[in-house]
Protein backbone atom coordinates (compact mmCIF):
# COMPACT_ATOMS: atom_id res chain seq x y z
CA UNK A 1 0.00 0.00 0.00
CA UNK A 2 1.37 3.41 -0.96
CA UNK A 3 0.87 5.17 2.33
CA UNK A 4 4.22 6.69 3.38
CA UNK A 5 6.23 9.82 2.60
CA UNK A 6 9.85 8.96 1.93
CA UNK A 7 12.56 11.49 2.86
CA UNK A 8 15.80 11.15 0.92
CA UNK A 9 18.84 13.17 1.98
CA UNK A 10 22.61 13.30 2.26
CA UNK A 11 23.74 11.65 5.49
CA UNK A 12 25.16 13.13 7.71
CA UNK A 13 25.55 16.52 6.02
CA UNK A 14 21.83 17.35 5.79
CA UNK A 15 20.66 15.53 8.92
CA UNK A 16 19.59 18.60 10.92
CA UNK A 17 17.17 19.83 8.27
CA UNK A 18 15.87 16.35 7.46
CA UNK A 19 15.16 15.47 11.09
CA UNK A 20 13.40 18.81 11.59
CA UNK A 21 11.26 18.31 8.48
CA UNK A 22 10.33 14.74 9.42
CA UNK A 23 9.12 15.89 12.85
CA UNK A 24 7.17 18.81 11.37
CA UNK A 25 5.41 16.52 8.90
CA UNK A 26 4.63 13.99 11.63
CA UNK A 27 3.10 16.76 13.76
CA UNK A 28 0.78 17.45 10.83
CA UNK A 29 -0.15 13.70 10.90
CA UNK A 30 1.67 12.76 7.70
CA UNK A 31 3.21 9.24 7.82
CA UNK A 32 6.83 10.09 7.13
CA UNK A 33 9.88 7.86 7.05
CA UNK A 34 13.58 8.62 6.98
CA UNK A 35 16.60 6.86 8.42
CA UNK A 36 16.88 9.47 11.21
CA UNK A 37 13.44 8.88 12.73
CA UNK A 38 13.11 5.11 12.85
CA UNK A 39 10.04 3.95 14.78
CA UNK A 40 8.44 7.40 14.59
CA UNK A 41 4.72 6.65 14.56
CA UNK A 42 5.55 2.97 15.10
CA UNK A 43 7.04 2.62 11.61
CA UNK A 44 9.95 0.14 11.58
CA UNK A 45 13.14 0.52 9.57
CA UNK A 46 12.84 -0.35 5.89
CA UNK A 47 15.62 -2.79 5.01
CA UNK A 48 14.91 -2.88 1.27
CA UNK A 49 14.95 0.81 0.27
CA UNK A 50 14.13 0.18 -3.39
CA UNK A 51 11.14 -2.00 -2.50
CA UNK A 52 9.96 0.62 -0.01
CA UNK A 53 10.07 3.36 -2.64
CA UNK A 54 8.27 1.18 -5.19
CA UNK A 55 5.60 -0.36 -2.94
CA UNK A 56 5.11 1.90 0.08
CA UNK A 57 5.83 5.47 -0.99
CA UNK A 58 3.05 7.89 -1.96
CA UNK A 59 5.37 10.91 -2.17
CA UNK A 60 9.17 11.07 -2.53
CA UNK A 61 10.73 14.15 -0.91
CA UNK A 62 14.29 14.87 -2.00
CA UNK A 63 16.44 17.15 0.18
CA UNK A 64 18.35 18.97 -2.53
CA UNK A 65 21.70 20.43 -1.50
CA UNK A 66 25.28 20.72 -2.65
CA UNK A 67 25.87 17.43 -0.83
CA UNK A 68 22.92 15.37 -2.09
CA UNK A 69 23.40 16.74 -5.60
CA UNK A 70 26.55 14.68 -6.01
CA UNK A 71 26.47 11.98 -3.32
CA UNK A 72 25.86 8.43 -4.67
CA UNK A 73 23.39 7.28 -1.98
CA UNK A 74 20.73 9.96 -2.43
CA UNK A 75 21.18 9.94 -6.22
CA UNK A 76 20.55 6.19 -6.34
CA UNK A 77 17.31 6.65 -4.34
CA UNK A 78 16.36 9.49 -6.69
CA UNK A 79 16.89 7.24 -9.71
CA UNK A 80 14.60 4.60 -8.22
CA UNK A 81 11.96 7.27 -7.61
CA UNK A 82 12.34 8.50 -11.20
CA UNK A 83 11.78 4.96 -12.47
CA UNK A 84 8.70 4.53 -10.27
CA UNK A 85 7.25 7.80 -11.48
CA UNK A 86 7.81 6.79 -15.12
CA UNK A 87 6.65 3.16 -14.80
CA UNK A 88 3.50 4.03 -12.84
CA UNK A 89 2.77 7.28 -14.72
CA UNK A 90 2.70 9.27 -11.49
CA UNK A 91 2.42 13.04 -11.43
CA UNK A 92 4.38 15.10 -8.91
CA UNK A 93 5.70 11.94 -7.26
CA UNK A 94 9.06 13.62 -6.59
CA UNK A 95 9.28 16.92 -4.72
CA UNK A 96 12.78 18.44 -4.46
CA UNK A 97 13.42 20.82 -1.55
CA UNK A 98 16.36 23.19 -2.03
CA UNK A 99 18.03 23.94 1.31
CA UNK A 100 21.22 25.78 0.35
CA UNK A 101 22.69 28.00 -2.37
CA UNK A 102 23.20 25.29 -4.96
CA UNK A 103 23.18 27.15 -8.35
CA UNK A 104 20.37 26.10 -10.66
CA UNK A 105 22.77 25.38 -13.50
CA UNK A 106 24.55 22.81 -11.32
CA UNK A 107 21.42 20.88 -10.24
CA UNK A 108 21.53 17.23 -11.25
CA UNK A 109 19.94 16.70 -14.66
CA UNK A 110 17.35 14.36 -13.09
CA UNK A 111 15.83 17.35 -11.25
CA UNK A 112 16.35 20.32 -13.57
CA UNK A 113 12.79 20.14 -14.94
CA UNK A 114 11.09 19.78 -11.55
CA UNK A 115 10.33 22.88 -9.49
CA UNK A 116 12.12 22.80 -6.14
CA UNK A 117 10.53 24.27 -3.02
CA UNK A 118 12.91 27.02 -1.79
CA UNK A 119 13.64 26.07 1.80
CA UNK A 120 16.89 28.02 1.43
CA UNK A 121 14.97 31.28 1.96
CA UNK A 122 13.36 30.12 5.20
CA UNK A 123 12.53 26.69 6.60
CA UNK A 124 9.17 27.85 7.92
CA UNK A 125 8.16 29.32 4.59
CA UNK A 126 9.28 26.23 2.69
CA UNK A 127 7.29 24.03 5.07
CA UNK A 128 4.21 26.13 4.46
CA UNK A 129 4.51 25.61 0.70
CA UNK A 130 5.14 21.88 1.12
CA UNK A 131 2.12 21.39 3.39
CA UNK A 132 -0.10 23.19 0.90
CA UNK A 133 1.19 20.94 -1.88
CA UNK A 134 0.58 17.76 0.15
CA UNK A 135 -2.93 18.91 0.97
CA UNK A 136 -3.58 19.83 -2.65
CA UNK A 137 -2.47 16.34 -3.74
CA UNK A 138 -4.65 14.74 -1.03
CA UNK A 139 -1.76 12.84 0.52
CA UNK A 140 -3.02 10.31 3.07
CA UNK A 141 -2.51 10.98 6.77
CA UNK A 142 -2.10 8.46 9.57
CA UNK A 143 -3.53 8.34 13.10
CA UNK A 144 -0.18 6.97 14.32
CA UNK A 145 1.67 10.17 13.45
CA UNK A 146 0.64 12.90 15.88
CA UNK A 147 2.19 15.63 18.04
CA UNK A 148 2.09 13.12 20.89
CA UNK A 149 4.05 10.59 18.84
CA UNK A 150 6.62 13.26 18.02
CA UNK A 151 7.01 14.16 21.70
CA UNK A 152 7.37 10.49 22.67
CA UNK A 153 9.99 9.95 19.98
CA UNK A 154 11.89 13.05 21.08
CA UNK A 155 12.03 11.92 24.69
CA UNK A 156 13.60 8.63 23.65
CA UNK A 157 16.23 10.36 21.53
CA UNK A 158 17.34 13.37 23.56
CA UNK A 159 18.13 13.93 27.21
CA UNK A 160 16.21 16.76 28.94
CA UNK A 161 19.60 18.31 29.73
CA UNK A 162 20.72 18.38 26.13
CA UNK A 163 21.13 21.91 24.85
CA UNK A 164 21.44 23.45 28.34
CA UNK A 165 24.62 25.41 29.09
CA UNK A 166 25.72 27.29 32.19
CA UNK A 167 25.73 30.64 30.45
CA UNK A 168 23.43 33.52 31.42
CA UNK A 169 21.00 34.64 28.75
CA UNK A 170 18.78 37.73 28.52
CA UNK A 171 15.10 37.39 27.65
CA UNK A 172 12.69 40.16 26.81
CA UNK A 173 9.24 40.20 28.39
CA UNK A 174 6.05 41.81 27.11
CA UNK A 175 6.03 44.17 30.11
CA UNK A 176 6.59 47.81 29.17
CA UNK A 177 7.38 49.93 32.23
CA UNK A 178 5.47 53.05 33.22
CA UNK A 179 8.10 55.48 34.46
CA UNK A 180 5.91 56.94 37.24
CA UNK A 181 2.26 57.46 38.05
CA UNK A 182 0.87 60.90 38.93
CA UNK A 183 1.40 61.82 42.57
CA UNK A 184 -2.32 62.26 43.31
CA UNK A 185 -5.66 60.75 42.37
CA UNK A 186 -8.93 62.67 42.77
CA UNK A 187 -12.47 61.79 43.82
CA UNK A 188 -14.66 64.66 42.62
CA UNK A 189 -18.08 65.00 44.30
CA UNK A 190 -20.70 65.45 41.61
CA UNK A 191 -23.85 67.55 41.83
CA UNK A 192 -26.84 68.19 39.59
CA UNK A 193 -28.51 71.57 39.21
CA UNK A 194 -31.90 70.08 38.30
CA UNK A 195 -33.86 67.05 39.39
CA UNK A 196 -32.81 63.94 37.56
CA UNK A 197 -30.32 61.09 37.52
CA UNK A 198 -26.79 62.02 38.58
CA UNK A 199 -24.86 60.64 35.63
CA UNK A 200 -21.93 61.98 33.62
CA UNK A 201 -21.76 61.54 29.86
CA UNK A 202 -19.78 58.58 28.54
CA UNK A 203 -17.26 60.51 26.43
CA UNK A 204 -14.98 62.68 28.56
CA UNK A 205 -11.89 64.55 27.38
CA UNK A 206 -9.55 62.70 29.75
CA UNK A 207 -9.58 59.32 31.52
CA UNK A 208 -12.26 59.37 34.21
CA UNK A 209 -15.26 57.32 35.35
CA UNK A 210 -18.14 57.68 37.75
CA UNK A 211 -18.20 55.75 41.03
CA UNK A 212 -21.41 56.39 42.95
CA UNK A 213 -21.54 60.19 43.43
CA UNK A 214 -17.86 60.64 42.58
CA UNK A 215 -15.86 61.17 39.41
CA UNK A 216 -12.50 59.36 39.70
CA UNK A 217 -9.57 60.75 37.70
CA UNK A 218 -5.95 61.88 37.71
CA UNK A 219 -6.95 65.03 35.80
CA UNK A 220 -7.67 68.44 37.34
CA UNK A 221 -11.26 69.58 37.87
CA UNK A 222 -10.92 72.34 35.27
CA UNK A 223 -10.36 69.67 32.58
CA UNK A 224 -14.01 68.61 32.98
CA UNK A 225 -15.63 72.05 33.18
CA UNK A 226 -18.70 72.03 30.94
CA UNK A 227 -17.90 68.47 29.74
CA UNK A 228 -19.79 66.32 32.25
CA UNK A 229 -23.23 66.61 30.68
CA UNK A 230 -26.34 68.74 31.13
CA UNK A 231 -26.84 70.09 34.65
CA UNK A 232 -23.89 68.07 36.10
CA UNK A 233 -20.87 69.74 37.68
CA UNK A 234 -18.19 69.22 40.32
CA UNK A 235 -19.06 70.42 43.83
CA UNK A 236 -16.05 69.32 45.89
CA UNK A 237 -13.15 66.86 45.80
CA UNK A 238 -10.97 64.49 47.80
CA UNK A 239 -7.28 64.19 46.90
CA UNK A 240 -5.24 61.09 47.80
CA UNK A 241 -1.62 60.16 47.36
CA UNK A 242 -1.55 57.62 44.53
CA UNK A 243 0.96 55.45 46.37
CA UNK A 244 -1.07 55.43 49.58
CA UNK A 245 -4.25 54.89 47.59
CA UNK A 246 -2.80 51.75 45.95
CA UNK A 247 -1.59 50.43 49.31
CA UNK A 248 -5.06 50.83 50.83
CA UNK A 249 -3.82 53.30 53.44
CA UNK A 250 -6.51 55.90 52.71
CA UNK A 251 -10.11 56.20 51.60
CA UNK A 252 -11.21 52.91 53.14
CA UNK A 253 -14.73 54.29 53.39
CA UNK A 254 -14.66 54.90 49.65
CA UNK A 255 -12.83 51.82 48.32
CA UNK A 256 -10.90 48.80 49.55
CA UNK A 257 -7.30 48.19 48.46
CA UNK A 258 -8.17 45.71 45.70
CA UNK A 259 -10.81 48.04 44.34
CA UNK A 260 -8.35 50.93 44.51
CA UNK A 261 -5.92 49.01 42.31
CA UNK A 262 -8.74 48.16 39.93
CA UNK A 263 -9.62 51.86 39.73
CA UNK A 264 -6.06 52.86 38.80
CA UNK A 265 -5.87 50.05 36.24
CA UNK A 266 -9.16 51.20 34.74
CA UNK A 267 -7.87 54.77 34.34
CA UNK A 268 -4.66 53.53 32.73
CA UNK A 269 -6.63 51.31 30.37
CA UNK A 270 -8.83 54.26 29.36
CA UNK A 271 -5.74 56.42 28.85
CA UNK A 272 -4.18 53.80 26.59
CA UNK A 273 -7.36 53.55 24.54
CA UNK A 274 -7.53 57.31 24.02
CA UNK A 275 -3.87 57.38 23.02
CA UNK A 276 -4.12 54.66 20.34
CA UNK A 277 -7.35 56.13 19.00
CA UNK A 278 -5.55 59.45 18.51
CA UNK A 279 -2.98 57.46 16.54
CA UNK A 280 -5.88 56.30 14.31
CA UNK A 281 -5.63 52.63 15.23
CA UNK A 282 -9.14 51.12 14.96
CA UNK A 283 -10.63 48.84 17.61
CA UNK A 284 -11.51 45.16 17.41
CA UNK A 285 -13.73 43.81 20.18
CA UNK A 286 -12.40 40.68 21.92
CA UNK A 287 -14.07 38.52 24.54
CA UNK A 288 -14.91 39.72 28.06
CA UNK A 289 -15.27 43.38 27.03
CA UNK A 290 -11.61 43.61 26.04
CA UNK A 291 -10.30 45.03 22.80
CA UNK A 292 -7.24 45.19 20.63
CA UNK A 293 -6.07 47.94 18.30
CA UNK A 294 -4.83 46.94 14.87
CA UNK A 295 -3.03 48.40 11.87
CA UNK A 296 -4.96 49.01 8.67
CA UNK A 297 -3.45 49.03 5.21
CA UNK A 298 -1.49 52.23 4.58
CA UNK A 299 -1.45 53.41 8.20
CA UNK A 300 2.26 52.61 8.51
CA UNK A 301 4.48 53.44 5.55
CA UNK A 302 4.62 50.42 3.23
CA UNK A 303 2.72 48.55 6.00
CA UNK A 304 5.95 47.89 7.85
CA UNK A 305 7.69 49.50 10.82
CA UNK A 306 11.37 49.92 11.62
CA UNK A 307 12.64 49.48 15.17
CA UNK A 308 15.74 48.58 17.13
CA UNK A 309 15.94 44.81 17.39
CA UNK A 310 17.32 42.61 20.13
CA UNK A 311 20.77 42.76 18.50
CA UNK A 312 20.69 46.57 18.88
CA UNK A 313 20.48 47.01 15.12
CA UNK A 314 17.70 48.69 13.16
CA UNK A 315 15.38 46.25 11.44
CA UNK A 316 11.71 46.18 10.44
CA UNK A 317 8.59 44.05 10.56
CA UNK A 318 5.46 43.87 8.42
CA UNK A 319 2.26 44.75 10.32
CA UNK A 320 -0.19 44.31 7.43
CA UNK A 321 0.12 41.70 4.69
CA UNK A 322 -2.00 39.60 2.40
CA UNK A 323 -2.25 36.19 0.87
CA UNK A 324 -3.56 35.55 -2.62
CA UNK A 325 -6.24 32.86 -2.66
CA UNK A 326 -6.52 30.87 -5.88
CA UNK A 327 -9.00 28.61 -7.56
CA UNK A 328 -8.06 25.10 -8.67
CA UNK A 329 -7.15 26.45 -12.12
CA UNK A 330 -4.61 28.83 -10.60
CA UNK A 331 -6.65 32.00 -11.06
CA UNK A 332 -6.49 34.48 -8.18
CA UNK A 333 -10.02 34.81 -6.78
CA UNK A 334 -9.43 37.01 -3.74
CA UNK A 335 -6.95 38.37 -1.24
CA UNK A 336 -6.97 37.74 2.48
CA UNK A 337 -5.39 40.60 4.42
CA UNK A 338 -3.90 40.05 7.87
CA UNK A 339 -3.55 42.86 10.39
CA UNK A 340 -1.27 42.86 13.42
CA UNK A 341 -2.84 44.27 16.57
CA UNK A 342 -1.97 44.75 20.22
CA UNK A 343 -3.92 44.67 23.45
CA UNK A 344 -2.66 46.47 26.58
CA UNK A 345 -3.41 45.44 30.14
CA UNK A 346 -2.17 47.73 32.94
CA UNK A 347 -0.45 46.17 35.93
CA UNK A 348 -0.11 48.33 39.05
CA UNK A 349 1.22 45.75 41.50
CA UNK A 350 3.98 44.81 42.23
CA UNK A 351 5.21 47.22 39.54
CA UNK A 352 3.77 49.70 37.06
CA UNK A 353 3.71 48.30 33.52
CA UNK A 354 1.55 47.79 30.47
CA UNK A 355 1.41 44.11 29.51
CA UNK A 356 1.19 43.98 25.72
CA UNK A 357 -0.49 41.00 24.09
CA UNK A 358 -0.38 40.49 20.29
CA UNK A 359 -3.33 39.63 18.04
CA UNK A 360 -3.96 39.07 14.34
CA UNK A 361 -7.24 39.91 12.61
CA UNK A 362 -8.30 39.59 8.96
CA UNK A 363 -10.12 41.49 6.24
CA UNK A 364 -10.91 41.25 2.54
CA UNK A 365 -9.97 44.84 1.75
CA UNK A 366 -7.21 45.81 4.20
CA UNK A 367 -9.58 47.80 6.42
CA UNK A 368 -12.93 46.17 7.33
CA UNK A 369 -12.40 43.25 9.69
CA UNK A 370 -14.42 40.05 9.27
CA UNK A 371 -17.38 39.58 11.57
CA UNK A 372 -17.21 35.77 11.70
CA UNK A 373 -15.21 34.60 14.72
CA UNK A 374 -15.00 31.07 13.32
CA UNK A 375 -13.64 32.27 10.00
CA UNK A 376 -11.14 34.46 11.86
CA UNK A 377 -9.97 31.52 13.97
CA UNK A 378 -9.35 29.30 10.94
CA UNK A 379 -7.45 32.03 9.11
CA UNK A 380 -5.34 32.78 12.19
CA UNK A 381 -4.31 29.14 12.56
CA UNK A 382 -3.31 29.03 8.91
CA UNK A 383 -1.51 32.38 8.79
CA UNK A 384 0.29 32.27 12.12
CA UNK A 385 1.20 28.61 12.59
CA UNK A 386 4.77 29.35 11.49
CA UNK A 387 5.24 32.51 13.55
CA UNK A 388 7.65 31.73 16.35
CA UNK A 389 8.12 33.68 19.59
CA UNK A 390 10.64 36.00 17.94
CA UNK A 391 8.08 36.97 15.28
CA UNK A 392 5.48 38.01 17.84
CA UNK A 393 8.12 39.73 20.00
CA UNK A 394 9.51 41.78 17.11
CA UNK A 395 6.09 42.88 15.91
CA UNK A 396 5.26 44.06 19.43
CA UNK A 397 8.54 46.02 19.51
CA UNK A 398 7.74 47.50 16.10
CA UNK A 399 4.22 48.54 17.15
CA UNK A 400 5.47 50.15 20.37
CA UNK A 401 8.16 52.04 18.45
CA UNK A 402 5.51 53.31 16.03
CA UNK A 403 3.34 54.51 18.91
CA UNK A 404 6.34 56.35 20.40
CA UNK A 405 7.06 58.02 17.03
CA UNK A 406 10.63 56.68 17.10
CA UNK A 407 11.24 58.17 20.55
CA UNK A 408 12.29 56.17 23.59
CA UNK A 409 8.96 56.66 25.35
CA UNK A 410 5.25 56.79 24.60
CA UNK A 411 3.49 59.75 26.18
CA UNK A 412 -0.02 59.01 27.43
CA UNK A 413 -2.18 61.93 28.57
CA UNK A 414 -4.10 61.67 31.84
CA UNK A 415 -5.09 65.36 31.92
CA UNK A 416 -4.37 68.61 30.13
CA UNK A 417 -1.18 69.13 32.12
CA UNK A 418 -0.37 65.61 33.29
CA UNK A 419 0.88 62.52 31.45
CA UNK A 420 2.73 59.29 32.02
CA UNK A 421 5.73 58.05 30.07
CA UNK A 422 5.81 54.41 28.92
CA UNK A 423 9.12 53.00 27.72
CA UNK A 424 9.08 51.33 24.30
CA UNK A 425 11.76 48.96 25.57
CA UNK A 426 10.31 46.05 27.59
CA UNK A 427 11.48 44.69 30.92
CA UNK A 428 14.18 42.05 30.47
CA UNK A 429 15.02 39.05 32.61
CA UNK A 430 18.32 37.22 32.98
CA UNK A 431 18.20 33.43 32.99
CA UNK A 432 21.18 31.80 34.78
CA UNK A 433 21.33 29.14 32.02
CA UNK A 434 20.95 29.08 28.25
CA UNK A 435 19.26 26.57 25.99
CA UNK A 436 19.96 25.72 22.38
CA UNK A 437 17.48 23.46 20.61
CA UNK A 438 19.27 20.28 19.44
CA UNK A 439 17.41 20.71 16.15
CA UNK A 440 18.72 24.02 14.85
CA UNK A 441 17.62 26.34 12.14
CA UNK A 442 13.88 26.56 12.81
CA UNK A 443 13.53 29.71 10.72
CA UNK A 444 10.07 31.19 10.33
CA UNK A 445 8.24 32.78 7.46
CA UNK A 446 8.57 36.14 9.20
CA UNK A 447 11.94 36.74 7.50
CA UNK A 448 10.23 36.72 4.13
CA UNK A 449 7.18 38.66 5.26
CA UNK A 450 9.42 41.51 6.40
CA UNK A 451 10.27 42.12 2.76
CA UNK A 452 6.60 42.71 2.06
CA UNK A 453 6.45 39.97 -0.55
CA UNK A 454 3.42 39.07 -2.60
CA UNK A 455 2.46 35.57 -1.49
CA UNK A 456 1.19 34.61 -4.95
CA UNK A 457 4.23 32.50 -5.66
CA UNK A 458 3.94 30.34 -2.57
CA UNK A 459 0.98 28.58 -4.13
CA UNK A 460 2.64 25.89 -6.23
CA UNK A 461 1.45 26.19 -9.80
CA UNK A 462 3.57 24.25 -12.27
CA UNK A 463 4.64 20.82 -11.08
CA UNK A 464 4.46 18.96 -14.35
CA UNK A 465 7.61 17.09 -15.45
CA UNK A 466 8.17 17.64 -19.13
Amino acid sequence: MHNMIFLSHANPEDNEFTRWLALQLARERYPVWCDLTKLLGGEDFWRDIEKAIRERTQKFLYVLSKNSNSKPGPLQELQVAQNVMRDQSLQDFIIPMLIDELPHKEINIQLTRINAIPFNSGWGRGLKILLEKLEQDKILKSPNFTPTAVSAWWRTQFSPDEGISNKPEEYLSNWFPIQALPSNIYFYTLQRSQIGKLEVQSELPYPAFQHNQYLVSFAQADDFAGKLGNFVSIKDFHSFSTRDFLEGNVAKKLVERKQARDFVSRLLRMAWQKMVERCKLPTYELANDTRCFYFTKGLAENDRISFTGVNRETTFRQVVGYKSLKASDGQIISKRFWHFGIQARPLVYPTFVYIIKPHVVFSDDGKNIWESKERMHKARRSQCKDWWNSDWRDRILAAMNWLSNDEREIEIQLGSDIAIQVSNCPVSFISPVSYTDPVKGMISIADEEERGYDEDWDKIEDWDVE
